[in-house]
C-alpha cells in the first residue's frame, strides 16, 4: 500500500523554503494558560487516582502475614504413591489348538 503522505523532493524543498520565511510567533497568553491548566489538571488527577486506588482497591497484601488457608494452598502437594511394578515371568508356551487338545468322540 503506497504512502499517501509521501512528499516529492520538489514539495519538500518548497516546504523548507516556506518554513525559513515564517516569522517567530510567541505563544499567546491564553495559550499559555491552557497549557498550564492542562498540566496542572493532569498532576492533580494523577494524585486523585493514586489516592482512589489505594483507598478503594487495596491490593498490597504481600506485606500482611499469610493466613493458614494461604499457607495450606502454597504448601507442596503430597507425593503420589508409587505405581506397582509388574512381575516379570517367563514367556508362556503357545497353547495347542482346540481340535488337538480334546480327543474326538466316535
Amino acid at each position: 500500500m503506497p504512502d499517501k503522505h509521501k512528499m516529492t523532493a520538489e514539495e519538500e524543498q518548497k516546504m523548507k523554503e516556506e518554513m525559513k520565511r515564517m516569522e517567530y510567533e510567541p505563544l499567546l497568553p491564553v495559550e499559555k494558560k491552557l497549557i498550564g491548566y492542562s498540566i496542572g489538571l493532569g498532576v492533580v488527577l494523577l494524585f486523585v487516582f493514586i489516592w482512589l486506588s489505594k483507598t478503594f482497591f487495596n491490593v498490597n497484601t504481600q506485606l500482611e502475614a499469610p493466613t493458614a488457608e494461604v499457607k495450606q494452598m502454597s504448601a507442596p502437594a503430597p507425593a503420589a504413591p508409587a505405581a506397582p511394578v509388574p512381575a516379570v515371568s517367563a514367556p508362556a508356551a503357545p497353547a495347542a489348538p482346540a481340535e488337538q487338545a480334546a480327543p474326538a468322540k466316535p
